[in-house]
This record gives C-alpha cells, structure tokens and sequence, in this order.
C-alpha cells in the first residue's frame, strides 16, 4: 500500500516546484490530477494548463517520485462530450501507461433536468471504465451538486454499481462527511471494493481540511477498510503555500505524512 499527496494539493504552483516541495518532504509516492476544464467554471490541476501529457511526465521521472495513481479531473458530462474519461487520460496512457498502475475517475455529473439522465448513463459509465484491463479503475463518491443530476454515491448504491462493471472505489472521506454520511459506517459497507482512499478532514462548512484538525473519525474509518486490498492513501487536503517560507510548506507535508503512517 502506498501513501501518496495529490499534486493539486498545490494546483496555482508552478509543477516542478509543486515535484520539489513532495519530495523535500520525503514521499515517494503522488496522485497525478491532470489538468481538466469544463463547464462555465470549472477547472482543476492549473499549473499543468499549458503542460504536456508527455512532458508532465518527463518532470516526474526527473523528480524521481513515483505515481500512484492517476486522477482523471473530469466527470462531468457535456453535450457532445457523453465519455467520462478525459482526452488527456488517454494521452497520459500513451506516454506513461507502465507507469500509472490506478486511475482515478468521480462519479460522472450533468447539469439536465433529466432525472433518469443516471440511471440511464450508469450503464454506458461502467462498460466504458471496464474497457481499462491494465490499470486499477477506481471511481469516486461525490455529493450532489444543484442543477447536476449525478450517479449515487450512497453506499449501497455504489457498491452495486462497481460490483456489477467489475471497478472498484475511491473513497472520499471530505465528500462523505458533505453529504452528511458517517465514514466509519460507509466505510464498513465498501469495505472489500475501496481500493484508493482521498484522504482528508472535514470542519462544517470547510472541506479538504487538514488531517487531525477536523471532525471525521479518520483512524475508524481507515480501521474498517480491508488493508490488504488497498493500493494507496492518497492525503488530499488544504495546505498553505507561501513562496517565501517554504519550509513551512514542507513541514507540513512532512507532518501529514508521518500522521496517516501513525493512524494506519
């Protein structure tokens, strides 16, 4: 099992310092969250804007970390874009496909008035991420977002769905505890099927806060999971960056680190 930091931790720093700053801190392992834009605001992973699939990856051999897994931005679903695997997932795979042993993917979302949008596209979802023999496929819980009609992510739900297409759960301990559901309990139901965890605490209303400064009982929730089946912990949380102290930054990556090794 790895433990790994998500590079959008830091997605307004320039990439190969974001590579500097984890490896200072002594991980070895990170979660690549590819640059992705969609919609009328959304957009993730900044600093890979105007960077390559190829030449991203040509930073992170020469950084000498390793990726963990790959986090495919998107899952939201527009007109004329019905896949849920960005472009760019494709492209990374082309270049790098030895080197990315998991990809991880939300739950797909639309904006639609549709309310049997998800149910009807669960089906074509879960055909398309099965396609994926060389990787672990692992699809993520995400809340409900308002005017989005989104697959469930409740458990049960959730369970069913991955178990039938044969994929597997990134579980999400921020996006749980916003859809005000227990992640000792969820925890506890997915048990067998989570492969890949994100990481972080949650303070009402803050979310992605700091491991051990929020409320969620992490150490419960990470007690339930099977450990033999799980392939990484992914720290993915709020943590402040200031171009001048950076090892401040660096302190903090380090403390996090030596936290979910204590908790596990």
């Amino acid at each position: 099992m790895n433990i790994a930091i998500s590079t959008g931790t830091f997605y307004k720093v320039p990439f190969y310092k974001v590579l500097e700053l984890i490896k200072k801190a002594g991980f070895e392992y990170i979660e690549l969250l590819q640059h992705w834009q969609g919609g009328s605001n959304w957009e993730v992973a900044q600093h890979l804007k105007r960077i390559s699939p190829k030449e991203t990856l040509k930073l992170i051999r020469e950084s000498g970390l390793k990726i963990s897994s790959l986090h495919d931005g998107g899952g939201v679903i527009e007109e004329g874009k019905e896949s849920v695997v960005a472009k760019s997932t494709y492209e990374f795979l082309e270049f790098g496909n030895d080197e990315i042993p998991c990809i991880v993917f939300h739950v797909p979302h639309k904006k639609t008035n549709d309310k049997s949008w998800a149910n009807v596209y669960r089906s074509f979802a879960g055909k398309c991420l099965n396609t994926f023999k060389n990787q672990i496929i692992c699809i993520e819980n995400m809340p409900e977002f308002n005017g989005y009609e989104t697959i469930s992510s409740e458990p049960y739900d959730l369970l069913k769905f991955t178990t039938e297409y044969d994929i597997y759960i990134n579980f999400d301990s921020t996006h749980y505890a916003q859809m005000d559901i227990n992640i000792v309990d969820a925890a506890q139901i997915l048990r067998d099927r989570v492969r890949t965890v994100h990481l972080s605490d949650y303070k009402n209303p803050n979310t992605h806060v700091y491991p051990g400064e929020g409320d969620l009982n992490l150490s419960g929730m990470l007690k339930q999971l099977n450990k033999n089946a799980l392939h990484a912990i992914t720290i993915e949380c709020s943590i402040e960056y200031n171009e001048k102290e950076t090892a401040k930054t660096i302190d903090r990556l380090k403390k996090v680190l030596c936290y979910v090794k204590h908790i596990i």
